[in-house]
């Protein structure tokens, strides 16, 4: 029965991080891009688009640096 309230445990974790709010951390991870070729207006502008649309975030965050920029260079071109 110990196995079962692990399981149920594990998975309770697994849907709060599922749940939990990844807009600080978004913006965290935004602003931290202005030292790359972005100014601050246009990564507070990607940062509205992006935490009205909660699927782009977790795809946004799930990318290297590298596609970031590129998804942001594409953004950027409307």
């Amino acid at each position: 029965m110990q196995f079962v309230g692990e399981q149920l445990g594990k998975i309770a974790h697994a849907l709060e991080q599922f749940i939990e709010d990844k807009t600080p951390h978004l913006y965290g991870e935004m602003m931290s891009m202005e030292v790359e070729e972005f100014d601050d207006d246009f990564l507070c502008s990607v940062f509205d688009y992006l935490a009205s649309r909660e699927s782009n975030v977790n795809a946004f965050l799930a990318k290297s640096m590298k596609y970031r920029k590129f998804w942001l260079q594409i953004f950027s071109q409307g």
